[in-house]
This record gives C-alpha cells, sequence and structure tokens, in this order.
C-alpha cells in the first residue's frame, strides 16, 4: 500500500497546512523532475520518472482534503474505508433544504430553456438572478460547514502527533470513527457543493 505521507516525507495528520504541503511538494519534485536525468542512463531516467510521478500523486492525494483523510483511515486500518450510501441523520436538514433549491433551480431552467422568445427570456432574468443569490448563500453555509471541519481535523492533529513512531496498535488507539464521520460530512458537502456550483454556472447563461 502506497504511503502518500511517507513519500513526501511528512508526518501523517489528519489535517495540513497546504503552503507547507505545497513548499515540500516543489522541494521534492523539483529534486526528482526528469529534466535532472538529460545525461543519465535510460534506466535511470525511468527511475526518476517514476518518482516524479509518486510525488505528484502523493500531493495530489494530500492536497484533497477528503482523499487526504480517506487515505489516513486505510493506511491506519490497512484497508480502504466503507463507501458510505445513506446520509447520516445529523445531515438530513442540509439534504433536504439543498434538494430542495436544486428542484427550484431545475424547474426554472427547464421553464426558460421552453421560452423562444426573447423577450419573454428576458422578462426572466430577474427571477434568474434570485434564484443564484439562494444558491450562492446555501453555497457559502457549506463553505463554513467545510471550514468547521477543516477545525476538527486540525483537533484531531495532537492524537497523531501521540503516537509518532509507534507501530503495534495504532489502530485502537487513534479516533478513527471520528475521523471516518468526518470523511463522510466531507463527501456529502463536496458533492452538494458541486451541485450547487454547476447550477449557479447553469444560472449564468
Amino acid at each position: 500500500m502506497e504511503d502518500h505521507f511517507a513519500r513526501l516525507t511528512i508526518p501523517r495528520r489528519p489535517w495540513l497546512d497546504v503552503e507547507e504541503l505545497k513548499h515540500r511538494f516543489h522541494e521534492l519534485s523539483t529534486e526528482v523532475h526528469p529534466d535532472q536525468s538529460k545525461n543519465d542512463s535510460e534506466k535511470s531516467k525511468a527511475a526518476l520518472e517514476q518518482e516524479f510521478a509518486e510525488v505528484n500523486a502523493a500531493h495530489q492525494c494530500l492536497s484533497d482534503t477528503k482523499s487526504r483523510v480517506r487515505h489516513l483511515i486505510e493506511l491506519e486500518l490497512g484497508q480502504a474505508p466503507e463507501n458510505v450510501q445513506s446520509i447520516p441523520a445529523a445531515m438530513t436538514d442540509w439534504f433536504m433544504e439543498i434538494g430542495a433549491i436544486c428542484r427550484k433551480v431545475d424547474a426554472f431552467l427547464t421553464k426558460k430553456e421552453q421560452q423562444d422568445s426573447p423577450m419573454l427570456q428576458a422578462a426572466l432574468m430577474g427571477e434568474g438572478m434570485a434564484l443564484n443569490d439562494e444558491v450562492a448563500e446555501m453555497h457559502q453555509k457549506l463553505q463554513a460547514e467545510l471550514a468547521k471541519i477543516d477545525d476538527s481535523l486540525k483537533a484531531l492533529n495532537p492524537d497523531w502527533e501521540r503516537l509518532d513512531g509507534v507501530i503495534d496498535g495504532r489502530a485502537g488507539k487513534l479516533p478513527l470513527a471520528k475521523l471516518d464521520a468526518l470523511g463522510q460530512r466531507l463527501s456529502f458537502w463536496g458533492k452538494w457543493s458541486a451541485q450547487l456550483g454547476e447550477r449557479s454556472i447553469r444560472l449564468m447563461f
């Protein structure tokens, strides 16, 4: 199992400083960039290209919060966490509210697309702008929730710090259930945020 934390030589943590991660990535990617092997043998070039690909993959995984959380759980458990299909009870109200907004936008877009008259389409512009404001407001609420999750992940870092260098029995000493719950929320927040973003774009055209 590939350990992306080890590949970038940074300790396993639920939360990572984005700028520090970016700095470490640039350091390593410069060291193993294929351009460094212009005068080397084909075997050396291939090895460097492989290292460069691994560094890129590690950075892509760890720079995305959802991917990082899932990867960390997989490393600690020795297997990938289950894909959760059902919405956590605490998020049901969010699901209902976002679903209602999406249905309202979809109905408006259908009505707008059925109008052949430019004048009637222009008359719908105000309604579309109001809907877009509603979508933007909900999107901001989602971003605020994502920020809270980021804070929660940061608060878990000391649990991992205390186990730096410990190998045996790690999984039983870490709050993996709490981390998994945060990962589930991230998954739904991300999906709903994308749905709102897609509808916002369609409302602008």
